[in-house]
């Protein structure tokens, strides 16, 4: 009777330890995976942040040059102070970079890199009556004003959207109109740059983000017939 409890004793011992070996291999087999898994998430995260980032200020810089002149031109090139540019093309490129600047941590363009913004104004010829709207006018040229030329920095961005994609975002009924185009260019670069995620993603990554609003400065100048 002694030996047979002392038998059940001795294999309950081996069995916890099977037990609790089994569960360290499953752990040491699975916890580089969720490390894995889970570093790419917040890198992921990080990347996300910066892109929604980058989006907002390209729309707050259109929509606040949506009621400037687009032809308003000066040799200016300061963004802040009472005698700051009045460059219709350097506001709103300025606007971006106080937007990113506020930002916390602050996203800077390094012009020279790649990092660029680009700022385009179109004329619109309306398609009412049965026509198509047509890009009667595109200023200043079919590539774009860029703020890392304008600086004399290299690898200078021009815009990545031509005039018959402007087309199709107006429907065939659309009255005559003027449009600003902002464009944002920025090479993020990751922050934690772990072999497992530069291996599948590049570092630095160039996001690209933009948007459009009307400007009416840059609408057609109707013409009356008697």
């Amino acid at each position: 009777m002694i030996i047979i409890i002392i038998h059940k004793s001795i294999q309950q011992k081996l069995n916890n330890q099977n037990s609790s070996g089994q569960g360290l291999v499953e752990t040491a087999l699975i916890l580089p995976v969720l490390l894995i898994v889970l570093t790419g998430l917040l890198e992921f995260g990080f990347l996300l942040n910066d892109y929604l980032t980058i989006q907002d200020a390209a729309r707050n810089a259109a929509r606040f040059s949506s009621d400037g002149l687009y032809y308003s031109t000066d040799s200016n090139q300061d963004c802040t102070g009472s005698d700051s540019t009045l460059d219709f093309n350097r506001q709103t490129a300025c606007l971006v970079e106080r937007e990113l600047a506020h930002e916390r941590p602050e996203i800077t363009l390094q012009y020279g890199t790649g990092d660029d913004i680009v700022v385009s104004s179109f004329s619109i010829v309306g398609g009412a009556g049965g026509g198509t709207p047509t890009v009667s006018a595109r200023y200043p040229d079919s590539d774009g004003w860029s703020r890392a030329q304008d600086l004399s920095q290299g690898n200078a961005q021009v815009s990545k959207f031509d005039n018959s994609w402007v087309i199709s975002k107006l429907s065939s009924n659309a009255p005559s109109t003027g449009l600003v185009l902002v464009e944002i260019y920025f090479n993020y670069k990751q922050k934690l740059a772990l072999p497992w995620i530069t291996l599948f993603i590049d570092d630095p990554l160039l996001i690209h983000n933009y948007a459009i609003m009307p400007l009416v400065s840059a609408e057609p100048t109707p013409v009356y017939e008697d």
